[in-house]
């Protein structure tokens, strides 16, 4: 009976599965509805996390998108495949992916190192290091990295968060099923991007800068947790209202202070960005 207990209580309540993406939805056509200059606080958000050089952005209808092509592909990838385990996933997993997979999100890490090095190169060198960097590889790369750190936040957050016998011990990805389902995201994100239709600019840019925001929001909560002490002491998501409330104020001030900063040190040391 206890067994039968316990792997109850490690499934995910229905009702909170698909709330994130009826949000997201909902959100996503408000992007795509509103006049695009609403949406320009956006920009603030990437301000804080990327460089916005222009050649390495992706622009829709002449505006450039909040974060760069390699961070639009990695915000929006993780972003997404956190959502997919709230819908799909029907326990909390707590354990990082098990091999061969781990191997192939290694070789996904990989490439966006390489890829990323390989651009600051040229960059740095104002010729071709090893080949021509291109938005379309940083994109690709950055959506497999993308995915690759769902895999990650999703256990770690899980192991971290709730009750042992609500966190399963299950790893985030265990069949080539999963792995699928993470590729085809990455693949959607890359295709949507690279079409670049002049209507999706607001869902676009909203994602990746949620990304951002989520992110930040996961490693901001885990250290007021870390901080008060209360790892692996919560039931409900509505127990984490103080945690996350506190987690978003932290994320909020981070962002407006390197804001803040970045555009002093813009303006003093004559920074073309």
């Amino acid at each position: 009976m206890s067994e039968v207990i316990t792997t109850h209580a490690t499934a995910q309540p229905a009702g909170y599965r698909w709330w994130p993406v009826i949000a997201l939805g909902v959100v996503a056509v408000v992007a795509a509805l509103v006049p695009k200059t609403l949406l320009q606080p956006l920009d603030l958000i990437g301000y804080a996390v990327c460089h916005r050089i222009p050649a390495h952005s992706f622009f829709i209808d002449n505006i450039q998108l909040p974060v760069c092509a390699r961070d639009t592909g990695t915000f929006s990838g993780a972003l997404l495949g956190i959502v997919s385990y709230a819908v799909v996933q029907h326990k909390r997993v707590a354990q990082f992916p098990k091999r061969p997979y781990l191997y192939l999100l290694a070789a996904f890490f990989l490439l966006w190192g390489f890829d990323g090095f390989n651009s600051y190169m040229q960059l740095l060198r104002g010729s071709v290091f090893i080949y021509m960097p291109a938005n379309a590889l940083r994109l690709v790369t950055g959506a497999f990295m993308g995915i690759t750190l769902s895999t990650f936040v999703v256990p770690l957050f899980n192991s971290a968060v709730w009750l042992p016998n609500l966190a399963s011990n299950e790893p985030s990805v265990s069949s080539w099923h999963t792995m699928l389902r993470l590729v085809l995201i990455a693949l959607g994100v890359i295709v949507v991007v690279l079409w670049q239709p002049a209507f999706l600019y607001g869902p676009i840019a909203l994602i990746s800068t949620l990304g951002i925001l989520a992110m930040l929001m996961v490693v901001n909560t885990l250290l007021i947790i870390l901080l008060m002490k209360r790892e692996e002491h919560y039931e409900r998501w509505g127990q984490l209202i103080f945690p996350l409330l506190a987690g978003a104020c932290l994320m909020f001030s981070e962002i407006a202070l390197i804001d803040f900063v970045r555009a002093w040190l813009t303006a003093q040391l004559h920074l073309p960005y």
